[in-house]
C-alpha cells in the first residue's frame, strides 16, 4: 500500500491511554494522520517516497505548550529578576506601549515559531496583542497554534477597548472556524484587568461558540489578597460565583489555591497550564502540584512568554517542573518523569480540546511527530526514555517535526524558512 510518510526510530512513544512503547518502531502516515504503528513487519504492508529513518532516536508525539505570549519574544530578557507587579508595570507595559504594533507582533512571531519548530513544540495557546498577525505566521509555519487576542479594561496596543477586543475575538473565531490549523480562544488576561462586567461578557462569548476561556488565575499572592481584600473571597471562588469556571476554562498559572479552590477546578473540570519557571523566576511561587494531581485535574505545562522565562523551550519546562515539585514536597517519588511527559503532550492536548486529534500517536489522530537523536554524549547509554526526556534531552537533540502530516524540520532545517534574516530582524530591533 503507497503512503505519503514512513517514520522510524528506537523507541516510538505513543502516549496513548497505555502508554504503549514500540522498540524499533515504525509509525506510518498517509495525508494528515496516522494510520498505522508497531514494529519493522509492517514495513512489508506500505512504501513511500518519504523515509525518515531516524536511527537511534526517539519517535513521539509533538510537544504542547499551553500558555505563551509568542510575541514577547522580542522582549526576551529586556527587565530580569524583579517582582511581577514592578515588571510588569514598569517595564513590560512601557515597553509594549513603545513597540507594539502589528508589524513587531508578526517579525517576533516569526521568531517565536521558528524558536518552538527548533525545540519541539507543534501546537502552542497563545495570548497577546495582534492575534490575527501570531495566526498567520503559525499558519505560514505549519504550526497548530490557538490564539486569543488579550482583553483588558483599558486601551491595549491593538483594541480601543474591551468592546473592541470582544469584537475582534469574534471575528476571529468565526475566520478560523474551518482551519486546519488554527484555533480561537477567548483570552481575559485576569480578574486585575478586567471588570466582573467583561469578564461576564467575554464567558458569554465563549460560550456562544463553545470556544474556550484562556486567562490567568492565581497567579500571584498580591493577586490572591486583593482579591480576599476586596471581594472577601478567593480569585477562584470569586470567578465562580458568577460562572467564569467550567470544563472550557484553561487556567494559567493556578498557584495560590487553598483546598476549597482546588475542589472547585475539581467539580468544574479546570484544566490548568502549569508554567514552572516563569512563576520562580518572578517568584510567584509554587502550585500545588500533588494535592492537584490527587484530585485527578488536568495538568499541562506552558513556557509563558520569554520575556519571564526565558525560552520557549518544553524540555526545560519538563525538567524543572520534575524537580521543583520533588525538592518542594520533599518526595522523589512525586512528578514521575512519564507524568511530566504526559503533561507536555496528551494532557495539552487535553487542556486544548485537541485530544481526539493530537498529543498521542494513534491511528486515525493527525500526525503530529517529532524525532528526538540519542546519539549525543549526554544522552548515552539509555535505560528508560521518559526520563532521558525530562532529565537528559535539551531542545536542540530534536531533529525532525511534523505537523498535520507535513514534514516543517528535517535534521533541523526548518524548511522553506530564512532562519537567518529572523535572527538578524531581531538583532535589529535590540
Amino acid at each position: 500500500m503507497n503512503c505519503n510518510l514512513i517514520i522510524k526510530g528506537k523507541y516510538v512513544l505513543t502516549m496513548n491511554e497505555k502508554m504503549d512503547v514500540f522498540n524499533d518502531g515504525i509509525v506510518v502516515v498517509d495525508n494528515d494522520r496516522i494510520i498505522e504503528i508497531g514494529t519493522k513487519e509492517i514495513l512489508k504492508k506500505y512504501k513511500s517516497k518519504k523515509i525518515i529513518d531516524a536511527g537511534n532516536s526517539i519517535v513521539m508525539p509533538g510537544l504542547i505548550s499551553t500558555h505563551t505570549h509568542a510575541a514577547m519574544a522580542y522582549f526576551r530578557g529586556l527587565a530580569d529578576d524583579l517582582p511581577l507587579k514592578e515588571w510588569l508595570e514598569k517595564h513590560i507595559w512601557p515597553a509594549e506601549a513603545k513597540y507594539v504594533n502589528q508589524d513587531f507582533i508578526k517579525q517576533a512571531s516569526r521568531l517565536a515559531c521558528l524558536e518552538m519548530i527548533k525545540s519541539g513544540v507543534t501546537c502552542f495557546n497563545d495570548m497577546y496583542f495582534f492575534e490575527e498577525e501570531t495566526a498567520s505566521i503559525a499558519s505560514q509555519r505549519g504550526m497548530r497554534a490557538c490564539v486569543g487576542e488579550a482583553i483588558l479594561d483599558f486601551p491595549t496596543a491593538s483594541c480601543k477597548n474591551p468592546e473592541d477586543a470582544l469584537k475582534k475575538t469574534e471575528e476571529m473565531i468565526l475566520r478560523y472556524k474551518d482551519s486546519e490549523l488554527i484555533s480561537v480562544a477567548v483570552a481575559p488576561h485576569s480578574i486585575y484587568v478586567c471588570s466582573k462586567e467583561n469578564l461576564i461578557k467575554a464567558k458569554k462569548l465563549a460560550n456562544k461558540y463553545s470556544v474556550n476561556l484562556h486567562m490567568h488565575i492565581s497567579e500571584t499572592k498580591k493577586e490572591n489578597e486583593d482579591c480576599l481584600r476586596d471581594n472577601k473571597k478567593s480569585p477562584v471562588k470569586y470567578l465562580d460565583e458568577f460562572g467564569i469556571l467550567d470544563n472550557k476554562t484553561i487556567a494559567a498559572h493556578s498557584i495560590w489555591l487553598d483546598n476549597a479552590d482546588i475542589e472547585i477546578y475539581k467539580n468544574r473540570q479546570i484544566k490548568i497550564s502549569h508554567c514552572p519557571i516563569s512563576n520562580m523566576k518572578l517568584a510567584s511561587g509554587v502550585m500545588n502540584f500533588e494535592k492537584m494531581n490527587e484530585s485527578n485535574l488536568t495538568i499541562s505545562l506552558g513556557t509563558d512568554g520569554a520575556a519571564s522565562n526565558n525560552t520557549l523551550d518544553l524540555f526545560s519546562e519538563m525538567r524543572v517542573c520534575a524537580l521543583l515539585h520533588k525538592v518542594n514536597n520533599l518526595n522523589s517519588e512525586i512528578a514521575s518523569s512519564g507524568e511530566v511527559v504526559k503533561m507536555a503532550t496528551i494532557n495539552g492536548a487535553k487542556t486544548l480540546d485537541m485530544d481526539n486529534k493530537i498529543g498521542s500517536l494513534e491511528i486515525g489522530k493527525k500526525a503530529d511527530i517529532i524525532t528526538i537523536n540519542l546519539d549525543k554524549p549526554h544522552l548515552s547509554p539509555i535505560y528508560n526514555p521518559y526520563s532521558h526526556l525530562v532529565y537528559a534531552v535539551n531542545s536542540a537533540d530534536v531533529e525532525n517535526a511534523i505537523i498535520n502530516g507535513k514534514i516543517i524540520m528535517h535534521d533541523r532545517n526548518v524548511l522553506g524558512v530564512d532562519e537567518d534574516k529572523i535572527l538578524r530582524e531581531a538583532c535589529k530591533f535590540q
